[in-house]
C-alpha cells in the first residue's frame, strides 16, 4: 500500500532525530568530510536522492530560507508524489496519487509549525539540511580519503531517515545496519557532490549540484489548512 510507504518515508528528508539538532563541525571528523557536508548550509544547491522506493529531488537556498522539493514513491501499481515548498519559515505541501478526493495535486495545504513534532519531516529541517546528509556524515566511521573520494561505513541506526529509503527495513539487518558501506565525493571546494550508501539490495545514491544558483519559489495562494489526519500520516 502506498500509505504504508508514506508512513515509512514521511521523514525521508530528515536525517535528524526527533529531539536534538545535529551539529557538524570540522573537529567532528578529522577526515574533513563533515566540513564538506556542513558547507552545504552556506549556499543554494540542487539535490537528488534515489533508492528502490523512489526519489527525492529539489532545491534549497538556506540563506534565503526557501525550499522547493518533491518526494516520488511507488508501491506496486500505486504511486504517490508529495510536493513541499517553504518560504521564510512558512511551509506548504500537496499530494498527488492518493485514491481519495482532494488529493489530485491541485490543492496546497499550509502546515501549522506549532503542530510539527518531528523536526525534519517533509524536509523542513531546522538546520536547513533537507536530505539529511549532515546527520549521515556524523554517523560515519572508519573513513578513508583518496583524492576527492571518501570511503568508510555508516551506522544507519543513528540515522532516522536517508533519502526515500525505508529505514525501518534497514533496522531489520541487525548488527549489519551499524556498518553500511558508503562512498562520498567532494569538489575542488570540498563541497559534497555525491554520496552512495550501499544498503543491501537497496543502494541509495545522492547528488548535489548547481551550487549558488538562484532558487525561485512561488508561495501558494489560497492554501488550505493541512487536515488533522495528515499530520500523522506525513510524520509531522
Amino acid at each position: 500500500m502506498v500509505l504504508g510507504v508514506v508512513a515509512g518515508l514521511a521523514g525521508c528528508t530528515a536525517g535528524e532525530k526527533a529531539a536534538p539538532k545535529v551539529t557538524v563541525s570540522v573537529k567532528a571528523s578529522p577526515t574533513g568530510l563533515a566540513a564538506g557536508a556542513g558547507v552545504l548550509a552556506s549556499g543554494s544547491y540542487r539535490f537528488k536522492v534515489v533508492a528502490n522506493e523512489g526519489a527525492y529531488t529539489g532545491s534549497i537556498d538556506p540563506v534565503g530560507d526557501v525550499l522547493d522539493a518533491s518526494v516520488n514513491v511507488r508501491s506496486g501499481e500505486q504511486a504517490l508524489k508529495i510536493d513541499t515548498v517553504e518560504v521564510r519559515g512558512v511551509a506548504y505541501t500537496r499530494l498527488t496519487g492518493l485514491p481519495l478526493p482532494g488529493f489530485d495535486g491541485g490543492t496546497w495545504y499550509r502546515v501549522d509549525p506549532q503542530r510539527v513534532t518531528r523536526p525534519g519531516a517533509l524536509g523542513l529541517s531546522a538546520i536547513k539540511d533537507p536530505t539529511g546528509v549532515q546527520a549521515l556524515v556524523a554517523a560515519t566511521h572508519d573513513v578513508r580519503r583518496d583524492g576527492r573520494t571518501y570511503r568508510g561505513t555508516v551506522d544507519m541506526t543513528r540515522v532516522v531517515a536517508w533519502g526515500p529509503v525505508n529505514v525501518g527495513q534497514v533496522m531489520q539487518l541487525g548488527e549489519a545496519a551499524k556498518a553500511i558501506p558508503f562512498e562520498a565525493v567532494v569538489d575542488e571546494r570540498d563541497r559534497i557532490t555525491s554520496v552512495k550508501v550501499s544498503i543491501p539490495n537497496n543502494t541509495v545514491e545522492a547528488t548535489y549540484s548547481d551550487f549558488g544558483a538562484a532558487v525561485s519559489v512561488d508561495e501558494p495562494k489560497d492554501a488550505q489548512p493541512l487536515p488533522d489526519h495528515l499530520y500523522g500520516m506525513l510524520g509531522l
